[in-house]
């Protein structure tokens, strides 16, 4: 038999393993850039999704209530009376929640302009807005008798009262007397006024988004930095805060006022320190409101150094250390349905 060739048994070399390696890894290394560019892009692109979604769910919660402001079935706020003698707990006393007013708004400074706000939880130079109403939904006499939630009684086209659930027996017998219509549902018997849950919050921009670490409750040092925008609900007797969405770094207000000395009449928009001195609150029609909302992703290839020209002519830049998140300026109106039909 012929013999085997042993040049045909030797494998390979150590130099050809070495070059084979090299080629490996220079090829897994250009895959393994491309995934982490991929997943970057991806990263970022979802980031500024959340954010344009994060910024739809925020105009929605404000427009509501700004739709829903002024609201008292059926009655004007000058006939509304506060009944009962109720403490609520960290009230604000610049304009204390169980006052008739639909709306009310303040304009930002250095240091919170509601006292129901602490100092280390605004975010300075943001405005601050107020809502109060009667919720939609009506809730029957029978239910609310042992409630320490706040109500107000309606009595269309008379008056109404602003009371809470436990002292509905003691209302004045204007707001009180029973009548056979209409009935609840289940013993058939009410009132012939409507009662709805009386809704105050407080809007605001919050310096931090989680306020878990450090000193409960109270953004500190220990907590992050990322602004929150933020509002306070009447709860029973107290307020207290819902958060809503994270990110909103600036939120800039102003209040539109129809001006019927000119022909075609116009909306003029003022700050809230004008509509304050002037009184004109229960003439508002309109609101404009600049909100600037940042994404999650921090990425350290960008900066934005723009300046957001806000309403009311406010430029906001933002501070350097938080340049390089990706943000946004939405700007939206709102009609004041409720002192519009008025």
């Amino acid at each position: 038999m012929r013999a085997l060739n042993n040049d045909r048994q030797r494998g390979i070399t150590l130099i050809e393993l070495m070059v084979s390696i090299t080629v490996g890894l220079i090829l897994l290394s250009g895959i393994i850039s491309i995934f982490v560019s991929n997943k970057q892009a991806y990263r970022l692109q979802e980031s500024t999704n959340i954010l344009n979604e994060n910024a739809r769910y925020a105009l929605n919660q404000i427009q509501y209530d700004l739709r829903m402001g002024d609201h008292w079935g059926g009655v004007e706020a000058s006939a509304i009376s506060l009944e009962t003698t109720v403490a609520i707990t960290d009230d604000c006393a610049e304009s204390p929640a169980l006052t008739p007013i639909g709306f009310i708004g303040f304009e930002g400074a250095a240091t919170a302009p509601l006292s129901c706000v602490p100092a280390s939880d605004y975010q300075p130079n943001t405005d601050m807005l107020i809502i109060r109403y009667g919720q939609p939904e009506r809730v029957w006499s029978e239910d609310i008798v042992t409630s320490a939630d706040i109500y107000l009684r309606t009595a269309i086209g008379r008056r109404a009262a602003i009371f809470q659930g436990t002292a509905l027996a003691a209302l004045d017998a204007d707001i009180q007397a029973d009548t056979p219509y209409p009935v609840h549902p289940a013993t058939g018997t009410d009132t012939e006024f409507t009662n709805y849950r009386f809704k105050t919050a407080v809007y605001f921009i919050r310096k931090c988004a989680s306020q878990d670490f450090g000193t409960p409750n109270v953004c500190d040092a220990a907590d992050d930095t990322t602004p929150t925008l933020t509002r306070l609900v009447l709860s029973g007797t107290q307020l207290v805060e819902e958060d809503i969405i994270a990110g909103v770094e600036q939120m800039q207000i102003t209040y539109g006022l129809l001006d019927e000395s000119v022909d075609p009449p116009q909306i003029q928009y003022f700050d809230a320190t004008t509509i304050t001195t002037n009184s004109n609150w229960n003439r508002v029609t309109n609101v404009q409101i600049s909100l600037v909302i940042r994404g999650e992703e921090y990425d350290a290839t960008f900066t934005d150094t723009r300046t957001f020209n806000m309403y009311g002519g406010f430029p906001y830049t933002p501070v350097a250390a938080d340049r390089s998140y990706r943000r946004k300026l939405f700007n939206f109106v709102v009609q004041i349905r409720n002192l519009t039909r008025a």
